[in-house]
């Protein structure tokens, strides 16, 4: 007499070996196997995602908008009238007088600025067609950068510059250096605040020297990297918190020496007109930091059986 379980045994053979040759021939095609344990996937997560039967658009990048304005040293409404309207107190007095000490004026300005000034930081108009005094070079320049949160940017404020000397006030000494192939910059980072601000995280630094691959830690990985070498200068690193509608200005203070002012926004001679910069960076959208933003969705539940894809 056969046995029962034998007899269930031989029907469901073919099928376990049906289906071990489908998987097989599944993994040979280099397809993917879905489950509802398993949802693994290749493509990009989605900017959009659907909270309480809406879509909310997640902001991955920080965008940030640069705005370089020049002028002549005697400008009487950027050298000294935009100033009056820059608030320059939410810095410490200790880290402000060591900014003008190297030669950088660095404050906050939201959208209160007379029309003849912000003319001045417009992408066109005839005040702004009206300042450009200098032959070579156009009065205003824009442009915009996206960061990852707490990624580094840089915004370079010259380049290939054979060689510039550069004295430093630091702790009531001076020092000095001069770099090769030099080009100044700052090395500015974003990061979403509660509330819907910006924080921004602003550092001098100058790259300079010859092209050299050194090893980079980051995320807990080393990276080759190739790349000139960079004097951060650390003692004049500056935070400030911004909403959407203001500006973080910088511009450069005192005489023309060889401060760090003059290296990152003072023009070299040009002809018979010296001129001079102003950088406004402003946020050009709402973040929130994800530690306070909306809960993220539940996934979804699902008791579908076993799809070959």
């Amino acid at each position: 007499m056969t046995n029962p379980r034998s007899r269930t045994a031989q029907r469901s053979r073919p099928l376990v070996a049906a289906r071990a040759a489908l998987i097989a021939a599944v993994v040979a095609a280099g397809g993917c196997l879905t489950t509802p344990g398993d949802r693994r996937t290749d493509v990009a997560a989605p900017t959009d995602v659907t909270l309480g039967g809406g879509t909310e658009t997640v902001n991955r990048t920080i965008p940030l908008e640069l705005t370089f304005v020049r002028c002549t040293t005697d400008d009487p409404l950027l050298r000294d009238d935009l100033w009056s309207f820059v608030d320059e107190q939410w810095l410490p007095a200790d880290l402000r007088s060591h900014l003008a000490a190297n030669g950088l004026r660095v404050g906050v300005v939201g959208s209160h600025l007379p029309p003849e000034i912000a003319a001045r930081f417009a992408a066109a108009g005839p005040a702004a067609e009206a300042a450009a005094t200098l032959p070579t070079e156009a009065s205003l320049s824009r442009r915009l950068i996206r960061l990852l949160p707490g990624r580094r940017g840089e915004i370079v404020t010259a380049s290939g510059i054979d060689e510039l000397v550069l004295l430093e006030q630091h702790d009531g000494q001076v020092r000095g250096g001069t770099f090769r192939d030099a080009s100044p910059q700052f090395s500015v980072e974003a990061r979403p605040a509660a509330d819907g601000r910006v924080r921004v995280d602003v550092t001098p630094e100058i790259r300079h020297g010859p092209l050299e691959k050194s090893w980079v830690g980051e995320d807990g990985v080393f990276r080759l990297e190739a790349g000139q070498r960079r004097h951060r200068m650390e003692q004049l690193r500056f935070t400030c918190t911004l909403p959407h509608d203001g500006m973080l200005v910088v511009g450069c203070d005192g005489e023309a020496v060889t401060t760090a002012g003059d290296c990152l926004l003072r023009d070299r001679e040009r002809g018979a007109v010296a001129g001079m910069r102003v950088l406004a960076i402003r946020p050009l959208a709402e973040t929130v930091d994800p530690l306070f933003g909306p809960p993220a969705p539940e996934p979804a539940t699902d008791d579908s059986p076993l799809v070959v894809r």
